[in-house]
């Protein structure tokens, strides 16, 4: 009879547990957090508001008041617990009241956007950023704050673009290279890069220019800006391009006394146009040890093998060889720099490898809306990329150029 009765006693204090932690649970899903949060947020105000300014019990008149109060104003707080909107604040009549409570959130506020701003910068698309802070922060992040926030670098971007430039660079790299841009429809909008080595081995992109067209108009405009800022050209000892014929006569105008070094890159490109299909492999090994791991070092034995290859290839391909001699005496100028550099300034392709990051990110953005978001995100890429450069070894070598 005892055993039942425990048993029974047993099963009602189950019940009770049971009953009791459903309704605890039901109660704290019931509880608006944000609405408790939001009157102990006001209450922690108007206590630090009369203790700070007032000094004295409300209502009560006495010489040690300091100010009197205004009434209140409301104003939003992005919190834990997300945004508390209409949040009364204490207003004095005299001066004015920032609650500590405001500084605390504002400084969370500020890495929250730092850490926005990184994000963007590292590649994750506007999209997928509200997820990414959440997770992170809890807080919920629309796209028009994404875009608010990066507005804020054309200030900075345009600082970037008129800050005071060394005129140590001994190398200049210089590319038109193209983005997509939606305001363009299908079309693409062309940016002017330049890109630097200096003595002591440190590289960076040293600016870019959105423009229309690679016309000697452009080009000659774009380096014109640089030499204002401070890049005269007196250090360098090459200037590297694709063979475009508007920089190209830019580069003579503007830095009449520079080695001007064609891309072989981009020279072969050219001549295999005048080369069937079928033998354009066979055209291109012949000039092969102009190139790789084990490149011709010295001037003369380069123009011995090229000599050999426009005699076997000038009685077949006559447009191909002429190709090749109209530019030839500026495809060997790298051979006046050191040998360990001849790999990294035969082509313009660094520039290339510097963009293959940049049109990574891009995608993720699909198309860019406007000149403006293109300048926003150009300037973003050009900062992170130049901070992977600042990062590497500083010497200058054929491994470490690019």
């Amino acid at each position: 009879m005892g055993l039942s009765n425990t048993k029974r006693i047993e099963k009602q204090l189950k019940e009770a547990y049971f009953e009791i932690q459903e309704a605890t649970v039901d109660r704290v899903y019931e509880f608006n957090f944000k609405v408790w949060f939001k009157g102990v947020l006001e209450d922690c105000m108007l206590t630090e508001f009369e203790e700070n300014l007032i000094c004295v019990p409300s209502y009560d008149r006495d010489e040690q008041r300091k100010n009197q109060r205004n009434g209140f104003y409301q104003r939003t707080l992005q919190t834990v617990l997300g945004l508390i909107e209409d949040l009364r604040v204490p207003r004095p009549r005299v001066g004015g009241f920032t609650p500590s409570v405001f500084e605390k959130y504002e400084r969370r506020q500020k890495n929250i956007n730092k850490l926005i701003t990184e994000c963007f910068w590292r590649g994750i698309s506007t999209r997928d950023m509200t997820h990414v802070v959440h997770q992170l922060t809890g807080v919920h992040v629309a796209s028009s704050v994404v875009t608010r926030l990066t507005k804020k670098w054309d200030v900075q971007a345009s600082l970037w673009h008129k800050r005071p430039l060394s005129d140590d660079y001994i190398y200049l790299l210089l590319d038109g290279v193209w983005i997509k841009n939606r305001s363009l429809g299908k079309k693409r909008r062309l940016v002017l890069v330049a890109y630097g080595v200096k003595s002591d081995g440190s590289r960076e992109i040293i600016d870019y220019s959105l423009s229309q067209s690679e016309s000697e108009v452009n080009w000659q405009k774009f380096l014109t800006q640089l030499i204002v800022r401070g890049f005269k050209g007196k250090n360098l000892k090459l200037i590297v391009s694709d063979g475009c014929k508007g920089l190209g006569n830019a580069i003579d105008l503007v830095h009449p006394d520079a080695d001007h070094q064609l891309c072989w890159a981009h020279k072969m490109r050219n001549i295999l146009n005048y080369v069937k299909k079928v033998d354009q492999e066979e055209v291109k090994k012949g000039l092969q040890p102009l190139f790789g791991k084990d490149a011709i070092t010295k001037k003369e034995k380069a123009v011995t093998l090229i000599w050999k290859w426009q005699k076997k290839w000038r009685p077949i391909y006559p447009q191909a060889v002429k190709c090749l001699e109209r530019d030839l005496e500026r495809l060997l100028l790298y051979f006046k720099c050191p040998k360990e550099h001849h790999r990294a300034l035969r082509t313009s392709n660094h520039i290339e490898r510097q963009f293959k990051e940049f049109r990574r990110r891009l995608r993720s953005m699909e198309m860019l809306p406007n000149k403006d978001s293109a300048e926003r995100a150009m300037y973003a890429l050009t900062q992170i990329r130049n901070e992977k450069l600042g990062a590497y070894p500083l010497e200058i070598t054929q491994n470490y150029l690019h």
